[in-house]
């Protein structure tokens, strides 16, 4: 039998009061584990929303990277195993990283997202790095978090490089989807995640420049919040959709070749996962498609060229070289090459 979980959120300045209105029907104690940014930032307003309701018996940093050897030591924090509910709070790494704790001891986990950055806290999947930080692996849990809470006030405080960086991942997820779905025959399940993915790009598109003003300028707008649920809910949604070969293609290949290659710039994840987009929707001759997300990219300051990501034209072949031995690219409609992703990189390079 198949089962399939679908995120439930909350979403707005007020979203933690919804704790004690969750949390109580599956136990009386939580741990909260995270960055120490993120729990410095969010922990506070969590143990008031607890107060009366769940008892917190500890909190924890989940470590420096998402690894499974951080999520094993998880694991072995006495208030950790005592607890009834786990809350990961943070980033992506971190979320993924409690995540996997929180399967290993099957317990109940709930995510409290302190970035406007990913789809981490709403999707099973998990991104797995080894200890030396490069990519190791996608795991999957057997469900996303039983519910997610978004606090507006405290991710609109976050820094702007991540709020840019997931925007510009988020605008991967349509058509790295399409792309390596193309032509096959879905089942019920994949069909609705594949026209859910349809439709994460128009809306970032549309208003992710306003959006973007709008995080610059410490605006709570409901086209921020539009944005912020298309970034962290519509992209998660479609993950849990579908299967692990659908969900990345070559921009996240490109992505997880990035930290091979020398570069100058310590880019975010969602920043050359942006670029990666471009160069797949140029390779895969989508061009009014790419002029649009391209047009974005310049209104929101998103990358669009290789030095926006610290990368040196002579080292694209390596970069190429290997982003086409990741696993994101074993499924895809057409073999791709070296020479024609080379191209696609050189005609991006030559436009304004």
């Amino acid at each position: 039998m198949k089962n399939n979980f679908f995120p439930s959120y909350s979403i707005g300045p007020d979203a933690y009061d919804e704790i004690r209105v969750v949390c109580p029907h599956f136990g009386k104690t939580a741990v909260i584990i995270g960055g120490n940014t993120a729990r410095a930032k969010a922990e506070p307003a969590i143990r008031k929303a607890c107060s009366g309701s769940i008892e917190i018996l500890g909190s924890f940093l989940y470590g420096d990277d998402a690894t499974f050897e951080n999520a094993d030591k998880l694991t072995e924090i006495p208030e950790v195993k005592e607890a009834d509910m786990i809350f990961a709070v943070g980033g992506g790494r971190a979320c993924d990283t409690t995540k996997c704790a929180a399967e290993k001891l099957d317990k109940p986990l709930f995510t409290f997202p302190t970035l406007i950055s990913n789809c981490a806290s709403v999707t099973a999947v998990c991104i797995m790095y080894y200890p030396d930080h490069t990519y190791r692996a996608n795991w999957y849990r057997k469900r996303p978090a039983y519910h997610t809470f978004i606090n507006t006030t405290i991710t609109g405080g976050s820094p702007e490089n991540y709020f840019l960086a997931g925007l510009g991942d988020a605008l991967s997820k349509e058509y790295e989807v399409l792309f390596s779905a193309r032509g096959d025959k879905l089942n019920y399940i994949r069909s609705i995640g594949v026209r859910l993915a349809g439709n994460c790009s128009d809306g970032l598109i549309e208003k992710g420049a306003e959006a973007a003003r709008d995080f610059h300028e410490g605006k709570a707008t409901e086209t921020l919040t539009y944005v912020a649920q298309n970034i962290i809910i519509s992209t998660g949604l479609v993950s849990n959709c579908i299967p692990i070969e659908y969900n990345s293609s070559l921009a996240h290949a490109i992505y997880n070749s990035f930290h091979d290659v020398p570069h100058t710039v310590n880019a975010l994840h969602g920043d050359v996962v942006c670029y990666g987009t471009l160069v797949l929707l140029t390779l895969d001759k989508q061009i009014a498609e790419r002029d649009r997300m391209r047009k974005l990219c310049k209104e929101a300051g998103l990358p669009y060229k290789l030095a926006h990501i610290g990368i040196k034209i002579e080292d694209a072949p390596n970069l190429v070289k290997e982003a086409i031995k990741k696993p994101d690219v074993d499924k895809v409609p057409y073999p791709l090459k070296e020479k024609d992703i080379l191209a696609a990189i050189e005609e991006l390079e030559g436009l304004d």
